[in-house]
């Protein structure tokens, strides 16, 4: 067999064990039809006729759902938002338990436990997508009347920005309506390309915490 060959087919092994790594289903889809139309070709070329059939197949199948999400993509989606005690609410709690690794990869210093005054004195909504609970907003309205953002977590499959776009222009102003002024925090770099990216300006730091805010209207 061909040097070429061999590599193409490591080539197409590493790229569907990387699919299998990612969290979005879409960019996992799109890397795994990847990585088996390379694996079919490889079938091809070694004439491994169930390699190349097993793999034609999974890249049909990669396409239609690729295609069936292209198409919801452009129908109107519902948001709504619920808004729930960080305390009392068992739902909150079973969400904050389940997502609380994962929670603190990008809010590392948010009490998720323990601190049951400080976590009742905090408000907090769900933003839901067709009725899905996507994202969990933790926010404080300040002494001027403006909002201070403490933690905005989407649920991996949902990190499309859609979530913070409905917050923002939509539910925010029911939230407050007189907030001019919307304050977060970032304490990973991940976070803080996130605030960049919905349009909040560095303010500051506050030790290690980058500190960021977004003018409204």
């Amino acid at each position: 067999m061909n040097t070429w060959i061999e590599w193409f087919g490591t080539f197409a092994s590493v790229v569907v064990a990387v699919s299998l790594t990612l969290k979005n289903i879409k960019r996992l889809r799109i890397v795994n039809l990847i990585g088996s139309l390379a694996f079919a070709i490889y079938g091809f070329l070694i004439s491994t006729w169930p390699v190349f059939g097993l793999n034609a197949f999974i890249v049909l199948v990669n396409s239609y759902y690729l295609y069936v999400m292209a198409r919801d993509a452009k129908r109107p989606e519902t948001f709504e938002i619920l808004y729930v005690n960080l305390v009392h609410d068992e739902y909150a709690q079973r969400f904050l338990q389940f997502y609380g690794p994962d929670i603190r990869k990008f809010f590392p210093s948010f009490p998720l436990t323990g601190q049951n005054d400080y976590l009742a004195s905090l408000e907090a909504c769900f933003i839901l997508r067709q009725t899905v609970p996507v994202s969990l907003v933790v926010y404080r309205r300040d002494a001027n009347g403006d909002l201070s953002i403490l933690m905005d977590y989407a649920i991996p499959a949902y990190r499309d920005l859609k979530n913070a776009k409905f917050f923002l222009e939509t539910a925010i102003s029911n939230i407050a309506r007189t907030a001019k002024v919307v304050h977060a925090q970032a304490e990973v770099p991940v976070h803080e390309a996130y605030l960049k990216k919905i349009g909040f300006t560095k303010v500051g730091t506050s030790g290690a915490v980058q500190l960021y805010q977004k003018n409204l209207g």
